[in-house]
């Protein structure tokens, strides 16, 4: 190997540019034919301290290594204060770029010019040092051991990997500082002068056939709005490279988490809210990591691909393999009716990938691949056809006549009380919603599983007709006296609810199966006739934009009526909330704060035009902040399928990536306890596609250590006190306030609710607010049950007659 290879220093310390001239020196007969120093100081070569003892021990380890070869290297070495003027200093040397590479490159940051320098930031400007070179076509090495960069020893708010650069902490012995330069050194030039599989200007970027087929299909059915989620491991990281250059390339967000099940969380929340596809990519054996959620994105038909790793069948007993002569993962996943495809054939990839593309388009739930590693190494595909193959989009059920009239004609001639609940819809069905149901004097609900289906506010003002939350807990006072008559379900005929979009579950009301049955008029409207419920009495299959479309052409409701019913509407407005949430005690009970933190918003959102996204995890403070809190648009909940507590405190990684707005995530300290912490997978999102200085986050952890949903049902339904199982033990959090990744990230415990400061809070761009709000636990409102709703705190009705007992002995 004969080569001209240029070393970089970027320092302004002459110092460390003798440390390192140092090391040259004592290479130079053994590795070096020719050794020329272009610097800011002139530094004699035999002008060198004596080595210590760390030194010489890699020194002589060094030379038997560099004697077992008979390469010689001629030096060019450059020193410059920054990486810019290393780039000048090396185009004005004209050399030939086939025999001449930049080799290795220190960078001393160690000085007060660089102190406050974030890793992302040097990441950034490495980028930029060897983009530089490669436009001016000097070739460079650029692999993992080419570049160091040396930082001053400080304590850092994180520790997060680097990626272009070996990150090194400049010691103060100078002994130490020149065994670490020669080690540097020997690294460079084994694993990359030395290997042979290794050359100068090899910079090509990760690709897979894979990714380019799934890239492109998902490019051509979202226009682009797609997310690609991650969690690394050995048979799927050159997968996960080459979708990330893509994605990079066509401005894709690129979302991490702290676990599987993290990430579908984050799928299931970007299509909830935003009809986001994802592409999940997780290692060998980790298919049962994803939890309950997996059946919650089934359940919820949400689009997207999940790439796992596998190995071939006739392996016996591979590592971390899901099928295998005692398991089969294909069988799991049959049974739960999840589709898809296993490819272990490269010459199979592209038509695997097309039945997996049709599975898709079938609109099942997300799709997985299981694919061993020989087809995820598949660099690019072979074409089957001239063009890939077009598949056409899914065309939307639209009405059938026959059974669109029995809905029109309990719209325009019904009862005098409707009351409509969605399911998730699109911005634009459901502002069309929302013009039908005035026109129509429609009461409008939402549930704890689509909170904010119809929010509460449109465009600053309040939403017309709005009565609260209709669910199994947290039903709004205002829906409780719309639909009830002196404590008891109204008349049969005086009233009707419509259910849009949605399977009728049992979630979505407080009302049994038999109940339903027998004392309400039920109309349904939903996209698949297996969800069809049982005891509707109206049933449409349609899409619900193609069905309010058809409902809004056909409109008639005579005046008189519209007037009844929304003086019904007005009428239910008309009421007391319970006392709790008027009382400041201490701790404060839920309702207390969230009626305060409710009034803050609502006067946020009308006089100052405040907008924000809510998620809301599985408990009694989800469901009350559901239930007392305004909304301005769809927020996500845990309690969506399998109500899994924890779910939506790790959909906020994802929602601080893709949501548009300020987020407010409230979630209990027991569904809180069940995860990871999200801080750390957070700012490191931050680190690679910048931190979004445009709003605001805020996680709300509620605590008052204990499952307060099953202590109400213990304590309010059953009369049994509390006992061991509810328990939750809560360790202080240290208040903090630092800048950490681009954000200001801010630790507080709230005992009281201080108005200004929460509005500060919230109002600050730029910031991560972590607010740990102690509470009490109580049993008094919030609709966590019928049986709360005639309790003396909401004086709905006076007091029940009393009930007999029967007593033994009299």
């Amino acid at each position: 190997m004969d080569v001209c290879v240029s070393i970089i220093v970027v320092t302004r310390n002459a110092d460390f540019f003798q440390a390192g001239a140092s090391v040259i020196s004592d290479l130079q007969d053994a590795l070096f034919d020719e050794v020329t120093i272009d610097s800011d100081w002139d530094v004699p070569l035999a002008a060198m301290p004596e080595p210590g003892p760390h030194y010489l021990k890699v020194r002589d380890r060094a030379m038997r290594f560099i004697k077992g070869g008979e390469d010689r290297i001629s030096l060019h070495v450059v020193q410059a204060p920054s990486l810019p003027n290393a780039v000048d200093r090396l185009a004005s040397v004209q050399r030939n770029p086939d025999v001449h590479h930049v080799g290795m490159a220190y960078v001393d940051y160690s000085g007060p010019y660089h102190a406050e320098r974030l890793m992302a930031e040097i990441d950034r400007d490495l980028r930029d040092f060897y983009a530089a070179l490669r436009e001016r076509r000097m070739t460079a090495f650029e692999t993992p051991s080419s570049t160091a960069v040396f930082q001053p020893q400080q304590p850092l708010p994180y520790q997060v990997h680097p990626l272009n650069f070996i990150r090194c902490v400049l010691p103060n012995d100078p002994d130490i500082l020149r065994a670490q330069l020669l080690c540097l050194w020997m690294d460079f030039y084994e694993l990359s002068l030395v290997n042979r599989r290794i050359r100068a200007g090899d910079r090509a970027e990760p690709t897979s056939a894979l990714a380019d087929l799934i890239g492109d299909f998902l490019d051509e059915r979202t226009d682009r709005r797609w997310a690609l989620q991650y969690y690394t491991g050995s048979l799927v990281s050159s997968l996960i490279s080459a979708f990330e250059t893509l994605a990079d390339e066509r401005g894709i967000p690129v979302l991490r988490g702290p676990s599987e099940h993290s990430l579908a969380c984050g799928a299931m929340a970007n299509w909830q809210l935003y009809e986001m596809p994802s592409v999940t990519i997780i290692t060998s054996g980790m298919i049962d990591e994803f939890r309950g959620t997996l059946a919650n994105l089934c359940e919820a038909r949400a689009r997207g691909f999940v790439i796992c790793a596998e190995q071939k069948p006739a392996q016996w007993y591979a590592f971390q393999s899901t099928i295998t002569p005692e398991n089969d993962s294909r069988e799991m996943l049959r049974a739960r009716r999840i589709p898809y495809v296993y490819l272990d054939d490269p010459a199979d990839l592209q038509r695997g990938v097309e039945r997996a593309l049709r599975l898709y388009d079938e609109s099942l739930g997300p799709v997985f691949i299981l694919a061993t590693q020989q087809v995820l190494n598949v660099k690019a595909a072979e074409k089957t056809t001239d063009e890939a193959p077009s598949l056409p989009m899914p065309a939307l059920p639209k009405p059938d006549e026959s059974t669109l009239v029995p809905l029109v004609e309990l719209i325009n001639s019904g009862p005098s009380r409707l009351l409509l609940q969605p399911g998730r819809l699109r911005p634009d069905t459901m502002r069309l919603l929302v013009s039908i149901a005035d026109r129509a004097g429609i009461a409008l609900v939402d549930s704890i599983i689509h909170p904010g289906a119809v929010p509460t506010h449109l465009d600053g003002a309040p939403c017309p007709n709005h009565l609260g939350t209709l669910s199994v807990y947290g039903f709004s006072d205002a829906v409780y006296r719309f639909l009830h008559r002196d404590g008891r379900i109204a008349p049969r005929d005086s009233q009707a609810l419509i259910f849009l979009g949605d399977k009728i579950s049992q979630v979505v009301t407080p009302f049994t199966e038999a109940k339903l049955h027998r004392q309400f008029q039920i109309a349904q409207v939903i996209n698949e006739p297996g969800l069809i419920a049982p005891f509707a009495d109206i049933a449409l299959v349609a899409d619900p934009q193609e069905a309010l479309l058809a409902l809004e052409s056909r409109l008639d409701v005579p005046p008189d009526l519209r007037a009844k019913r929304l003086a019904a509407i007005a009428a239910a407005r008309d009421g007391h909330e319970d006392l709790s949430s008027c009382l400041p005690s201490l701790p404060m009970t839920p309702n207390y704060f969230f009626g305060t933190l409710g009034r803050l918003l609502t006067d946020m959102i009308e006089r100052e035009g405040y907008d924000f996204t809510g998620l809301y995890d599985v408990g009694r403070c989800g469901v009350s902040a559901i239930r007392n809190l305004p909304k301005t648009r769809t927020g996500f909940s845990g309690w969506y399928g399998r109500a899994l507590m924890g779910d939506a405190y790790m959909a906020t990684l994802a929602l601080a990536r893709t949501c548009p707005t300020d987020l407010l995530t409230f979630a209990g300290d027991g569904a809180r306890a069940l995860v990871p912490d999200i801080l750390p997978s957070l700012l490191e999102n931050a680190l690679s596609s910048g931190p979004r200085r445009d709003r605001t986050i805020s996680i709300f952890v509620l605590s008052n250590s204990g499952l307060s949903a099953i202590n109400s049902y213990q304590e309010r339904i059953l009369f049994n006190r509390t006992s061991r199982q509810m328990r939750v033990l809560n360790i202080a959090t240290p208040e903090s306030d630092r800048d950490m990744c681009g954000y200001r990230v801010v630790t507080r415990t709230i005992d009281l609710f201080d108005r200004e400061a929460m509005h500060r809070a919230l109002r600050t761009r730029g910031r991560i607010n972590l607010f740990t709000v102690n509470l009490a636990h109580n049993n008094e409102g919030d609709g966590m049950s019928l049986a709360h709703v005639n309790g003396w705190q909401q004086h709905q009705q006076a007091r029940p007659k009393p009930m007999r007992v029967a007593r033994e002995g009299i």
